[in-house]
């Protein structure tokens, strides 16, 4: 029997004017937080710059499935939020400009892309352009329900896998041998399938696991197989002066602790 394909809802259809938010540089969104740091100020300049400089905005497309690091905040009636929507604000506060952030299905990203950058989760393999210097350290994490024996990455040949469609989660565990029991197309809905009893175990990246463990009873985690990978910005490949932006301020957020506080307002 082949895997359980399950649809976490209507597809979302990528267009202009659809699923578009307009964010203040500075927003703070999440209350109760501790405060985002101060903006970067790279001293970089060229003509990608000197456009989003002149229209007053930083377009970003993010895919808003993945707590804490990109999502939708139904306690600010479904604004973006998260530690990646956090770094695109400083970001475009640096600038001087407003954020507006294009929630966009990763696989929808190509070469080509109709933003000035990608922010959701790229490594250096995978990105469809320029990558900048890294800004989180991604691993993988395993989920299953408390009361089961400990799943571990050389137990997993012998339980019912849910994964994400067509993410590293799939890639690595498939890697090891494992086909998956359960393929959800949103990375949220392979973890609901443990607490549904669909799967005996979930793969998917930490923050969303720890955050899903955090926020949802009778499961627990434990390191999960693969690398730690980088997560880059990815920019258009005609616009090397905002990738040394990019970079530049990335460097300076991690020089001055900005990513760190970053990290403790997420809980990463």
């Amino acid at each position: 029997m082949g895997p359980t394909i399950r649809p976490a809802g209507p597809l979302r259809i990528v267009s202009a004017g659809v699923a578009v938010f307009l964010l203040a540089a500075c927003t703070v969104v999440g209350a109760g937080r501790p405060p985002l740091p101060p903006p970067p100020h790279p001293a970089v300049d060229g003509p990608a710059v000197a456009g989003i400089k002149r229209a007053g905005v930083l377009r970003v497309a993010s895919d808003l499935s993945s707590p804490p690091l990109a999502f939708r905040d139904a306690a600010s009636l479904g604004a973006p939020a998260g530690f990646e929507v956090d770094l695109a604000g400083l970001l475009a506060a640096a600038l001087g400009v407003r954020l507006q952030v294009i929630d966009t299905p990763r696989s929808a990203m190509s070469p080509g892309f109709d933003a000035d950058l990608l922010l959701s989760q790229w490594t250096a393999e995978t990105a469809p352009g320029l990558v900048s210097t890294p800004y989180y350290a991604m691993r993988q994490a395993i989920l299953w329900r408390e009361g089961q024996d400990r799943i571990s990455s050389g137990s997993l040949r012998n339980v019912r896998v849910a994964v994400q469609a067509r993410s590293r989660s799939q890639a690595t565990v498939e890697h090891l041998g494992v086909t998956p029991a359960v393929i959800a197309y949103q990375p949220i809905e392979a973890l609901a399938a443990v607490s549904r009893g669909d799967a005996q175990a979930a793969v998917a990246d930490l923050p969303l696991v720890a955050e899903y463990v955090r926020t949802h009873r009778h499961v627990t985690m434990a390191p999960g197989p693969g690398p730690e990978v980088p997560l880059v910005v990815v920019v258009p490949s005609n616009a090397r002066d905002l990738l040394a932006f990019a970079s530049a301020a990335i460097q300076e957020l991690e020089r001055r602790g900005g990513l760190a506080q970053l990290r403790q307002r997420w809980r990463l």
